[in-house]
């Protein structure tokens, strides 16, 4: 495999491969382990840190939840 001066490497965090981004990536990205195909998201840029892929949840504030709650 051919690497450009933007090739760049990540460590899948599930089975520790490689991940290759042939731009920068920017936070928040998503990628998919081409080995396990754990959902992943770029958490850090310098180096490159991949986190598993944190899903948000929507929380309706009419709901009506005590500051204990949480």
């Amino acid at each position: 495999m051919t690497f450009n001066k933007k090739t760049q490497m990540g460590a899948c965090p599930e089975c520790d491969s490689n991940i290759v981004f042939h731009k920068q990536p920017t936070l928040g990205q998503k990628k998919k382990c081409p080995e396990c195909l754990s959902e992943l998201e770029v958490i850090g840029l310098s180096p490159i840190e991949l986190d598993w892929e944190f899903e948000y949840e929507y929380v309706d504030d009419d709901e009506g939840y005590d500051e204990d709650d949480y």
